[in-house]
């Protein structure tokens, strides 16, 4: 590594919080969280709620490598700022497309086309900016192109493919593209040339993503109780809603976040990119389950509003909610405590 880009990566290390560029891009995924949501919410089944979660995955990839990116490199200078700017414009256009993904028999395919191609040029524009930044770190960009070469095409062909055949095989093949990215980043990152400069901007930044998904919860609660008419069971559910959500906010943010970030912090090279980059996997795990569980609550205020029982959906999905939220805060503590 040169003097100047070791110069570089001090610099960003140096910077403890997130850039306003970096918040505005994460605001995105306020939206596309929401549109999640409703697109479990719509189909109310085992399928919405699986494809529901083949969509949070290719967010989430997109999500963390950009958080990533932010890491290594100065987030709202050259390059990295006017990639962050392009992934923003992208994003949003993933976002709007989500409720038309999974067309049915005869429906158009727009949608579907959209994001899976929308992800894709997301993924080359991504690759193209750590290119850029790294031109003076031939480890990092040799460590690029081995990740996302062997990432990039098996992923793009499932995704499009998947958006042409529709039905179940999209479906599969969607939840397998989340599959392949995870394995395949994780098994060219061993031992290579990422690194995590500032462990307290890695915290800050999951931290802020796992807000964003608890701010779903509220949305939900409150759209579930203005969405009924004012009762004191409507009060009730929502009251225990909140708690649910508090519950979920205390064990990430009262028990885990602080003592993550320490032990990252005290960790060096790439032990400190080990630690960090399961916590990342996690963080999937937190995030889905806190969403799930927004979807769930929302729900279930609007069956009380309609002086309907809770329906077994809204049980189940609460349930899957906690079993991914609960043992990936856990296990997210116990890596950071190793």
């Amino acid at each position: 590594m040169t003097a100047t880009h070791e110069t570089a990566r001090s610099a960003t290390a140096q910077r403890t919080r997130a850039t306003p560029l970096e918040l505005f891009f994460d605001l995105v995924y306020v939206f596309a969280f929401t549109q999640v949501t409703h697109l479990m919410a719509d189909g109310a089944s085992v399928e919405s709620v699986l494809g529901g979660l083949a969509v949070l995955g290719v967010l989430w990839w997109s999500w963390a490598s950009h958080a990533w990116l932010a890491n290594q490199q100065v987030a709202d200078r050259g390059p990295v700022r006017v990639g962050i700017l392009i992934a923003i414009a992208i994003v949003l256009l993933l976002s709007i497309a989500i409720p038309e993904v999974y067309p049915a028999e005869g429906e158009s395919l727009f949608g579907a086309l959209l994001f899976s191609v929308g992800f894709v040029l997301l993924s080359l524009v991504y690759t193209a900016v750590n290119l850029v930044a790294a031109r003076h770190d031939a480890a990092l960009r040799r460590q690029v192109l081995r990740t996302m070469g062997v990432t990039i095409v098996p992923v793009s062909v499932a995704l499009i493919s998947g958006a042409f055949l529709g039905g179940t095989p999209q479906l599969v093949l969607w939840l397998a593209a989340v599959v392949v990215e995870g394995i395949t980043i994780f098994a060219t990152s061993q031992g290579g040339a990422w690194l995590l400069p500032s462990a307290a901007h890695y915290a800050e930044r999951h931290g802020l993503v796992v807000i964003l998904a608890l701010g779903e919860s509220i949305i939900s609660i409150g759209l579930g109780a203005s969405h009924s008419k004012l009762t004191p069971q409507v009060v009730l559910a929502s009251l225990v809603a909140i708690v649910v959500a508090l519950g979920m906010w205390w064990t990430y943010f009262g028990r885990i976040a602080d003592t993550a970030e320490h032990r990252i912090h005290v960790l060096t090279g790439n032990r400190r990119t080990a630690v960090a980059t399961i916590g990342t996997y996690l963080h999937f795990g937190i995030v889905a389950g806190v969403l799930l569980a927004s979807l769930s609550m929302g729900g279930a205020i609007e069956h009380i509003g309609g002086g309907h029982p809770i329906a077994p959906f809204d049980w189940t999905v609460l349930g899957i909610g906690l079993a991914l939220f609960l043992p990936a805060t856990g296990a997210y503590a116990r890596v950071s405590r190793a």
